[in-house]
């Protein structure tokens, strides 16, 4: 879905937190009618539910008012029974019936109702911000707080929009994203296991990047750190099998 000044990724969610299954779908243009006029987007469906992390609030990415904007990193629900992610790195603002609040994990979400008619997009011109890469990357990265519909290949394409959609540039290829990300990848079974040595056929676990105890991958590296008595436990938990530079140099 790319259209009217706005560039969109959709994805479609490898598991889910609901106890209902729901119907996955990508294509989501028959849902919505574009205004050229007015450059909004109204929602003509029935019912769409949708989930945005609260803690978007913290990075300035989310006000509750008589609408609301939110980064468009969200969950959608329509007609109660299609589900679908979107992945929008700019801010949209839309017009809700109603508004709840949930909790999935540990985080906290926003559930916002649209019925038939209401705006989802107020205005579809597009607001480039390049912090909301710093913030997604603090958010979903160094802290793990990653919106629960992302799946491990969706992970690798978190950034690709930022050129287009922030005016930001990264200046690294998306190998150095993916690399990052295979490496905080858990068997959530095993926090010790990265997700790509498993069967890689149930969910993973995102470590944060800041997680002296398992993001580190040797002993001089936990010590050096943070948290000295997290990362001693660790230590004596899990035992180095391979040499690292550090250490070597610091042998000589």
């Amino acid at each position: 879905m790319s259209r009217h000044g706005i560039a969109v990724q959709w994805w479609i969610m490898k598991a889910t937190p609901y106890t209902k299954q729901y119907q996955k779908i990508t294509d989501l243009d028959h849902y919505f009618s574009y205004d050229p006029k007015r450059k909004e987007m109204t929602f003509i469906g029935t019912s769409l539910v949708v989930y945005i992390p609260q803690r978007y609030s913290v990075w300035n990415l989310l006000t509750i008012s008589d609408t609301i904007t939110t980064l468009g990193v969200v969950d959608l629900i329509i007609d109660d029974t299609y589900q679908c992610g979107l992945l929008m790195l700019t801010t949209i603002e839309m017009e809700p019936d109603d508004v709840a609040n949930i909790t999935v994990g540990d985080i906290q979400y926003l559930v916002v109702t649209l019925r038939q008619g209401s705006r989802f997009v107020c205005n579809t011109e597009r607001i480039a911000d390049s912090a909301i890469v710093y913030a997604l990357w603090m958010e979903f990265i160094t802290r793990g707080k990653l919106i629960y519909n992302i799946d491990y290949d969706t992970l690798a394409t978190l950034f690709d929009q930022a050129g287009p959609m922030c005016d930001a540039s990264l200046n690294v290829d998306r190998v150095i994203f993916e690399v990052i990300y295979a490496h905080l990848c858990r068997d959530p079974e095993n926090l010790a296991i990265q997700y790509r040595h498993t069967a890689m056929t149930e969910d993973f676990k995102l470590i944060e990047l800041r997680n002296v105890g398992y993001a580190t991958s040797s002993t001089t590296s936990r010590l050096m750190g943070s948290y000295f008595s997290t990362a001693l436990n660790s230590s004596l938990i899990q035992t180095s099998t391979a040499h690292n530079d550090v250490e070597n140099l610091l042998r000589l």
